[in-house]
């Protein structure tokens, strides 16, 4: 795996990607969906979510990870994310969701090359 941005990366044929998001003064209030599939976590601490890349050459698997931040949550509540898969390259710092940010959502796109 390589990455691009904070939400672009570059992926191989049947590589198992790890997604994990840490919590910060916060609960684990998330959810992480690929092409649409709502997946069920692998780990609650961090909470942590694994797919199998299953396009071909030159497609895109597109996730998103929504959160929620509860109104008594401080603002500086956060999620982290962090990405990785088991072909190599090592763990990536993904873009981070702060209780003060506009849109608790974020896109990432897993590109086969």
């Amino acid at each position: 795996m390589q990455q691009i941005t904070r939400a672009i990366y570059v992926v191989n044929a049947n590589e198992i990607v790890t997604v994990e998001i840490e919590a910060t003064k916060v609960g684990n209030f998330i959810t992480f969906s690929v092409d649409g599939v709502l997946l069920t976590p692998k780990s609650e601490t961090p909470r942590a979510y694994e797919f199998q890349v299953s396009i071909g050459a030159a497609a895109t698997h597109f996730g998103i990870i929504s959160c929620h931040f509860p109104q008594t949550a401080p603002d500086d509540a956060a999620y982290q994310v962090f990405v990785s898969g088991d072909k190599g390259g090592g763990k990536f710092t993904g873009s981070d969701i702060v209780k003060t940010d506009f849109s608790w959502d974020r896109n990432i796109e897993f590109r086969r090359i």
